[in-house]
């Protein structure tokens, strides 16, 4: 059994979309959120979708989607965003083997075929964590999290651009934030987190330190940048973004 979250909390401020979140915008012929709803559909038992501003527009463009919905009163990060859902779990005594996470606008580019990669890795691997990464040759544009990879090829960091010294930011294999937890790990560790001194928030990607303090394997299923595209934070990223999908088409 596995259970899919789709986290669309967030405000989406350098949007600036009035009384809607950002994850409902077009994606060329529909919402953005869709895409993300529509793949986890395919592949796991139930969607949860952590909703929190303008919570009622998600739902307005998902009445035809048998999801559940959790929510996210204060942003505080995608772990917190997270422990929301696993709470959403525990209420309804599911208990999954795996929980696969994505972002609400950094969906519309993956496959089934892609997590199913991913799944079969994580079970082949016997990881705790497992999550898809790509090579950008632009990497401080994208400005993602570069993946710390040990001399066994097993993913040993995340550091993102902002904590990054230059020959971390010379990396190119970065981090879309697409992730498979064993519900185990995720139930045992997920309150572990440390919120940021920076942005007050908790980051889901600390826990690839933790699950590495414990000594268990995360690894990573590396794709085309083509299969990945980019996060929507301006409409400038949204125009790029809907041209890369297209152009992947092709």
């Amino acid at each position: 059994m596995i259970t899919g979250i789709i986290l669309a909390a967030g405000k989406g401020t350098r949007l600036r979309v009035k009384g809607k979140n950002k994850v409902t915008l077009p994606f060329l012929y529909k919402p953005m959120v869709i895409y993300g709803v529509e793949l986890l559909e395919e592949i796991t038992s139930e969607v949860i979708v952590v909703v929190g501003a303008f919570a009622q527009s998600v739902k307005e463009v998902l009445h035809d989607h048998k999801v559940i919905y959790t929510y996210q009163k204060k942003r505080l990060g995608t772990a917190h965003a997270v422990k929301i859902a696993l709470k959403e779990l525990h209420k309804r005594k599911f208990s999954p083997t795996c929980v696969i996470v994505g972002y609400g606008d950094h969906t519309m580019f993956y496959k089934k075929g892609t997590v199913i990669e991913l799944l079969k890795l994580h079970k082949k691997e016997n990881a705790e964590i497992s999550l898809l990464t790509t090579e950008s040759e632009h990497p401080n544009e994208l400005a993602w999290g570069r993946i710390i990879r040990g001399p066994d090829g097993l993913i040993k960091g995340i550091i993102e651009q902002k904590d990054a010294d230059e020959k971390i930011r010379k990396i190119k294999e970065v981090n879309p934030g697409f992730y498979c937890f064993n519900f185990d790990f995720l139930e045992r560790n997920i309150s572990k987190i440390k919120k940021s001194q920076l942005s007050k928030e908790y980051y889901l990607t600390d826990l690839i330190a933790i699950a590495n303090e414990q000594r268990k394997k995360v690894v990573g299923l590396r794709i085309p940048f083509k299969g990945v595209g980019i996060g929507i934070n301006r409409y400038s990223e949204l125009e790029e973004s809907q041209r890369l999908y297209l152009e992947s088409k092709n």
